[in-house]
């Protein structure tokens, strides 16, 4: 089979087939891309970001594509993915930065902690803006320790999405966390086919 690729030529291999110019698209491309995840990583939501700052998981995801696509692609040189490597994370870390020193931008790129329980009273509206399920608040109150809805006195969504659950000194009248949790299991049982 005839090609016009050449294996192992080097000017290929560390500048690539563009023109140097081509640099300075590359940088645009970085600016416009690391754009593009910001608005993914905050249409994510919190319970994307598990642990990680949204910063992080872009820079993350950045250099995962750039170092995947060198790899992959004989046009892709190395020099495009360096630059893409550098200046993605020079643009996370200036942001990271210039959220340090502005409150304006701070609000704009990051996320605040959400109450999503108050006194055992769920704020559905709350959970529908921050994407999480009934299921999954039940499961983490349980994790949290809750048995009843009456016992948490504040859910908190925070910004790595994780969940602060507090929990208040009485007694629950009731175990419904724990009842949803065995209604659950009993439902799976039971569609479960005898013999199986």
């Amino acid at each position: 089979m005839e090609t016009d690729f050449r294996p192992f030529d080097w000017h290929r291999i560390l500048l690539g087939e563009q023109p140097p110019a081509y640099l300075l698209e590359v940088a645009i491309k970085c600016v416009l891309v690391f754009c593009l995840l910001l608005l993914v990583m905050r249409l994510m939501g919190k319970r994307g970001q598990n642990n990680l700052s949204p910063m992080q998981q872009m820079l993350l995801i950045a250099l995962g594509s750039a170092a995947g696509d060198v790899l992959l692609y004989p046009s892709v040189a190395l020099s495009y993915a360096a630059l893409v490597l550098v200046g993605i994370t020079m643009l996370t870390v200036g942001l990271e930065a210039w959220t340090q020193r502005s409150k304006r931008v701070r609000e704009h790129t990051e996320s605040r902690p959400s109450v999503l329980v108050v006194n055992g009273v769920i704020d559905h509206d709350a959970l529908r803006r921050e994407r999480t399920t009934l299921r999954e608040l039940h499961a983490e109150l349980r994790v949290g320790g809750a048995r009843s809805l009456s016992q948490v006195r504040y859910a908190i969504l925070e910004m790595t999405g994780e969940f602060s659950v507090f929990l208040n000194d009485r007694e629950p009248e009731d175990e419904d966390l724990l009842a949803i949790a065995s209604d659950e299991q009993t439902n799976v049982d039971s569609r479960r086919a005898p013999g199986t």
